[in-house]
């Protein structure tokens, strides 16, 4: 028995580590040189995207000396007209009166808060078709009297329930 070499135990593998394990990276430091050139470089883009959404050229926006637009001439009617034209029909007379200026001459058969009305003002005798004039200015309205008649000024807008709506009302006489 003295001729057999000693068992030699092998030592068992070496446990493996985790597969997926990233060698980790000392992170780059970088020169004061580098950070300067950075941040400089990181100023410029800032300025530009400041000054880009300004609207670039200066020489295509409006001067503050640039001749005003005139004010838009209101379309002389009659009271009549406008409630007709809804009473024959309201779709085709949207379509030809809505955001139109117009001025005409009627009595005035209410006056509440928020403007003046006009009534009876069709050529068809059992019409309900009326005219509402929203009026901005209330001062306007203190002065006023049912029965009177007056000039207003104002934009149409639709029919509803027999109303035609006119706004921005400003009573000229």
């Amino acid at each position: 028995m003295e001729n057999e070499e000693p068992k030699v135990e092998q030592p068992a593998e070496p446990q493996k580590a985790e597969e997926n394990v990233q060698p980790t990276v000392a992170p780059v430091k970088k020169s004061g040189r580098e950070k300067k050139i950075l941040l400089v470089i990181g100023g410029i883009i800032l300025l530009l995207i400041i000054f880009g959404s300004r609207g670039g050229n200066k020489s295509q926006q409006a001067s503050p000396s640039a001749t005003p637009t005139p004010a838009p001439v209101a379309m002389q009617i009659t009271a009549k007209q406008l409630a007709d034209d809804f009473d024959a029909n309201q779709v085709a007379a949207e379509a030809n009166w809505e955001g139109k200026l117009v001025e005409f001459n009627a009595e005035i058969t209410n006056i509440t808060d928020t403007g003046i009305s006009f009534n009876n003002i069709a050529s068809k005798q059992f019409s309900l078709t009326q005219i509402g004039c929203a009026v901005t200015d209330k001062e306007e309205l203190m002065s006023l009297k049912n029965g009177q008649m007056v000039t207003v000024q104002g934009v149409v807008g639709k029919q509803t329930i027999g109303v035609i709506d006119v706004r921005d009302c400003k009573v000229i006489k």
